[in-house]
């Protein structure tokens, strides 16, 4: 696919098979997430956690309560993975956490596109999560770090949802030029 066919296909997958998301497919993932923009290129403050774990994706659900997803299943969907970035402590003051997380994840839901995995921007759990630090040493998040946003990944239920790119326009979104 060619750019703009890639990011007009990204759509947010609510629904997953059981079906495993390779390690092969993770790496070409984390190596989009690794090539994205981070703030004054201080990569040393951001990490990721990848989470494939069903008991660590559920104790996550079970934290979210009112912050839950849609169609029952909690704020994951039930996805196979749950990709989590954290960022530093200091960038939390700063709001450099939230700029990279964005980044990043855009960079891997394109490259889950190009693979036809789907995925989707969770933010729900995470201010569950921020009030329970107890929890971040068991998903990855070393000492220091705190997480900012997760994305879920994996082979969506519905095999047409990237199938049909969304129209590119200019519309969506009111734009003032100055």
């Amino acid at each position: 696919m060619d750019t703009m066919q890639v990011i007009t296909t990204r759509k947010t997958c609510r629904s997953f098979t059981d079906e495993p998301v390779t390690k092969e497919q993770i790496q070409t993932i984390l190596e989009a997430a690794n090539a994205s923009p981070i703030a004054m290129h201080d990569f040393e403050a951001v990490q990721i956690s990848v989470i494939s774990d069903r008991k660590a994706i559920d104790a996550i659900d079970a934290l979210a309560g009112a912050n839950g997803g849609r169609m029952g299943t909690g704020p994951t969907y039930r996805a196979p993975v749950l990709i989590l970035v954290s960022g530093s402590e200091d960038g939390m003051e700063r709001g450099t956490n939230y700029c990279n997380a964005g980044c990043i994840i855009e960079n891997m839901q394109l490259a889950a596109t190009e693979l036809g995995l789907g995925s989707g921007y969770v933010l729900g759990v995470i201010k569950s999560l921020q009030q329970h630090p107890e929890m971040f040493a068991a998903l990855g998040v070393d000492e220091g770090f705190v997480p900012v946003s997760a994305m879920t990944l994996g082979h969506p239920a519905d095999p047409d949802l990237l199938a049909e790119p969304r129209e590119a326009t200019t519309a969506n979104i009111i734009t003032h030029f100055i």
